[in-house]
């Protein structure tokens, strides 16, 4: 099991592995590269429509409509049934022991 598990990261480190080539790694950038990464890289990072993100606000549902509120109904009712049907079952019964 060892052996698979090791397998498998293994092969997801040679995966993400990305090599770097002699040539682009010993030439030193020049000004125009640097330049126009750096305009890639703005333009990538300039939104063309407006996003807003609201947290916190209540859009005007009940409580009720909650799903935490929900699963705790939920929960709540089968705990229910299960206390009824434990207690249907252990009352009333006697037992004779004969000697």
């Amino acid at each position: 099991m060892r052996g698979v598990l090791l397998g498998c990261a293994l092969a997801c480190l040679l995966a993400s592995y990305s090599p770097v080539s002699a040539a682009a790694s010993a030439a030193a950038p020049t000004l125009s590269a640097a330049a126009s990464t750096g305009s890639a890289v703005f333009a990538l990072q300039v939104p063309d429509k407006k996003i807003e993100v609201t947290i916190g606000e209540r859009s005007g549902g009940a409580w009720y409509r909650s799903p935490v509120w929900i699963a705790i109904g939920v929960l709540a009712f089968i705990v229910l049934v299960l206390l009824i049907v434990l207690l249907s079952r252990s009352g009333g019964g006697t037992t004779i022991i004969k000697e």
